[in-house]
Order: C-alpha cells, then structure tokens, then sequence
C-alpha cells in the first residue's frame, strides 16, 4: 500500500491532491467488505455505503479554483456513490446533477472500436489488412508511405499525426473552434504533417486513426456513425443519456463548458469542431459510461476472442480503443480511458471483470487563455495524470 502511495504522490501533484490520494488509500481499505471468505447471514443482507472522500475532496478543491462542475459516480458491485457539485452553466446556475450529460471526449473511442470489432466478428473487415483493402481512398487522403493496418488505426500506432494543431491554426482560433471538420477535413489535415520514419511502431494519440476508422463503420453500415453506435451499445445497454448527434446546446440537463479565447469568456460547450467525432463526439453521463464499461468487461457487447483484442495492448499499454493500468486489489489491471475536450474533462476505469467502476466528470476552471498550443496539448492527450491517479488509487481503496 506505501509503494502504490509513492508511486502515485510522485507525479508532480499539488499538496492538496496529494494528501487527498494518500487519505484514500489509508481509509478506502476498509469502506467495502471483503470480496472473497464467508460472510455472515446477518451482514449478507446489508451492505455499507460508500465512502469516497478523495472524489469529494478533488472536487471542492476544483470548484475552489473556479470549475464549473463536477459529476461522479462509483459502483462497486452494485453498490453505488453518486455525487454532483457545482452549476450546470453560468447563465441560469442551475445546481449540476449527477445525472446530467457530459462530454465522453475520448472515451468515444472505446465505443467505436466496439463498433469495429463487431465487424471484425462477422469476418466483413480484418485487423491487420490494410486500411485500403476497405478504403481505397485512405491512402492519397493521408499521403501514406506505406501499408497502415486497421489494428494500428485501432491502437494508435499508424504514425498518423494528430490533426488538431493544424486545424487550430488553419484560422482565428474562436473561428476554427466553431467550423465543423468531416473525417475526411481530419485525415487530410494528418496527411499535410511530415511521416516520420521509424524502425518500429511507435504510439501516436491521434483522433485521425478514428476519422478513419468512422468512415469503414459508415461504409460497412450503410449508416452514419451515432446510428450505428445506438445500435451497437446505446439502445442494447439502456445508454438515454448517450448519443453521437448533432448538437443541443440548450438542453436542460448538460454541463456546460468555458474557457477564455482572446480575452473573452465563450460558452465552448460541443464544439463545432467536435461535433460528430469518432474520436471525441459521444455525450453521456457517468452513470451511462460506467454501464458500458462494465458491460464491455463481462462480454455483453463482444465475444472472447474480440475482447481479448481489445485488452491487449502495446508498449503505451494502450488496445484497441482501451487504455491499462495496473490494479493492486487484484494484481491484474484496469482498463478504461480517458476524455477530453475544449474546457472538460474526464475519465472512466473499471476493473477487468467489470465488477468495479469510476467515471468523473470535470467541468474546467475558464479563467486561463486558451493559447492554441496549450489547447492542442490538452485535447491530445487521453486523460490528464490527476484524473487518471484519482481514479485508480479510489478503486484500489474500495477492493
């Protein structure tokens, strides 16, 4: 328990969140029963409540450095920790609720790789095919060098570069993140970026692989993408809270996001250049996110083998659409991933056998210039090291 402590207080965190993670692990271990060993008659019928402070903790000290919002949800074999903070926007103040939509940023991700696993089960694509076997077009829309498999698409590691910084820069950073960008505007603007050659696959986070991988799901469906994804997850799981579509922006129940664009204060809830994403493009709710990963864990939405695809993964312990961490309860690992988008963030984990969930959801603070290169970085990473630490080292307390 010391070394995980160490491990994750080295980060380069900020006292507070430090003290946080490191109050969790010293009390977490003893807010849920054990999960194995005879349980008596008397205690099987009643079971604790959470208790999660560290979540509790993260969120006051975030609305105390001006966030908007913030939603969380922890279930822990059925056993469930719901709570909201904050306002849903700063028009109305309307008090958040944990039930209330959220971007998924990349936790898009997982969900179409689902989508083309499904494919891939029904024998209509292959992993490791080209991508043009199914897309002819890919390879002049990219400028490709070589052969690019639909698993590197899948696991990042196709060496396309990520399009967001030339999609910034193209013009006035307020004007580019109100243009809506189709996946073939993203693969083309990977494709302007120089190939870098290299002797062995190297892990690249780019939303492109997902334009692409949109566009096989499209021609393969003979739909568009957010028909598909209902189709596939949504409707079958129960998802009301979740959906790939156009967006509505005044609906009642979604957390809005702000930042600061030259000097001025702009509601950047969906936007434009997101709209759609198959890397970015879902809205939903912790609750919704936490039942479709553990769905996906106990195979409701893929067969043994697919699954097994899915959680192996690469050098960045990154599959097909999923991320990995390490899980001390059990010794094995989480899988999950993270999401972010123009002034959100957030980030789902859940442990392999779907037993154990988190999803947080944060509404940024607006107060800091969104300088386009800081923007890039923060929209191409999959989850923010705070994020990630909060969340694994809350599950690892509540085994």
């Amino acid at each position: 328990m010391q070394a995980a402590q160490a491990r994750r207080t080295s980060l380069g965190f900020g006292p507070l969140v430090a003290a946080v993670l490191a109050l969790t692990l010293m009390v977490g271990a003893c807010t849920y029963p054990p999960a194995s060993g005879p349980t008596p008659a008397a205690a099987a019928t009643t079971t604790p409540p959470l208790d999660v402070p560290a979540v509790d903790f993260f969120a006051q000290a975030m609305l105390a450095q001006g966030a908007t919002a913030v939603v969380a949800e922890v279930s822990i074999r059925g056993n469930k920790w719901v709570k909201s903070y904050g306002v849903r926007n700063l028009n109305t103040r309307d008090a958040a609720d944990a039930t209330d939509r959220i971007p998924a940023g990349g936790i898009t991700k997982s969900m179409v790789a689902v989508s083309v696993l499904k494919l891939v089960q029904e024998g209509t694509i292959n992993l490791d095919e080209p991508v043009s076997t199914y897309l002819p077009e890919f390879d002049s829309l990219v400028q490709a060098t070589g052969p690019i498999t639909v698993r590197s698409l899948l696991n990042h590691t196709s060496g396309l570069a990520e399009p967001t910084a030339p999609m910034l820069k193209a013009q006035p950073l307020k004007q580019a993140i109100q243009t809506r960008f189709s996946p073939e505007d993203l693969l083309k603007l990977a494709g302007r970026e120089p190939w870098v050659e290299r002797l062995a696959p190297q892990f690249i986070y780019s939303d492109a692989n997902y334009a692409a991988l949109a566009l096989i799901i499209e021609k393969y469906r003979g739909r568009p993408l957010g028909d598909v994804l209902a189709t596939d997850i949504f409707d079958p799981l129960g998802l009301s809270r979740t959906s790939l579509a156009p967006p509505n922006r005044p609906e009642q129940g979604l957390i809005h996001a702000y930042s600061t664009v030259d000097g001025q204060l702009l509601d950047v809830t969906e936007p434009e250049f997101q709209v759609g994403s198959a890397g970015a493009g879902v809205i939903s709710s912790v609750g919704d996110l936490n039942v479709f990963y553990a769905a996906l864990m106990r195979g409701r939405l893929l067969g043994r083998a697919a699954l097994a695809e899915m959680r192996t993964t690469n050098s960045a312990n990154y599959g097909l659409g999923l991320q990995r961490w390490n899980d001390d309860c059990t010794n094995g690992f989480y899988y999950g991933h993270g999401g972010s988008t123009l002034g959100f963030g957030g980030i789902t984990v859940t442990s392999g056998d779907g037993t154990r969930q988190l999803s947080v959801g944060v509404a940024y603070p607006p107060n800091t210039e969104a300088e386009t290169d800081a923007l890039d970085s923060a929209l191409t990473q999959p989850v923010s090291g705070k994020l990630r630490d909060l969340a694994i080292t809350t599950l690892d307390g509540l085994c």
